[in-house]
């Protein structure tokens, strides 16, 4: 019995260190803020829980192409931090996709969405967007469950 004692809390333990033992560097903060609309956008700063490594991009997308090419940098003064000047960039909304190595040389990877002067959220992410998937969804199932329904019934033969 004491070994059976001995063999659970070895494996709580473990349970509970591993997860910190294996956790890799993850995203603190970012500047602008995910989900914001800022006036101008002159720079972003994203802040790590741990120092970064040196393969870093930062890729700023407006409607799944790039807006614009970044030259991401580790700030002197903070290994943790990464950030990037940002050209100007007409209004809209933006994704800020980002890859980085951690310290231990793991890559983490990450997106957010951002407005310059209108609305964070995209097109395809709003309310009657969603809605109008949703319905063209429940059209074509129920006109391929129609389809099958006819395809499937029994003919009936005339008998004179």
């Amino acid at each position: 019995m004491r070994r059976f004692w001995l063999i659970v809390l070895v494996l709580g333990i473990t349970a509970v260190a591993a997860p910190r033992v294996l956790a890799h560097a993850e995203l603190i903060s970012a500047t602008p803020a995910p989900g914001s609309s800022v006036n101008t956008l002159t720079e972003i700063r994203l802040v790590f829980s741990e120092p970064v490594g040196t393969e870093n991009q930062i890729e700023l997308l407006q409607d799944f192409v790039t807006a614009a090419e970044l030259q991401p940098i580790v700030d002197p003064n903070d290994a943790t931090v990464l950030r990037t000047a940002v050209p100007p960039l007409p209004d809209g909304v933006y994704t800020v996709q980002w890859r980085i190595t951690s310290a231990d040389g793991h890559p983490i990877s990450g997106s957010y969405s951002l407005g310059i002067n209108s609305s964070p959220t995209p097109w395809y992410q709003t309310t009657w967007a969603l809605l109008g998937f949703l319905l063209c969804g429940i059209g074509v199932s129920a006109y391929v469950l129609r389809q099958r329904r006819l395809t499937s019934a029994p003919k009936h033969s005339a008998s004179s």
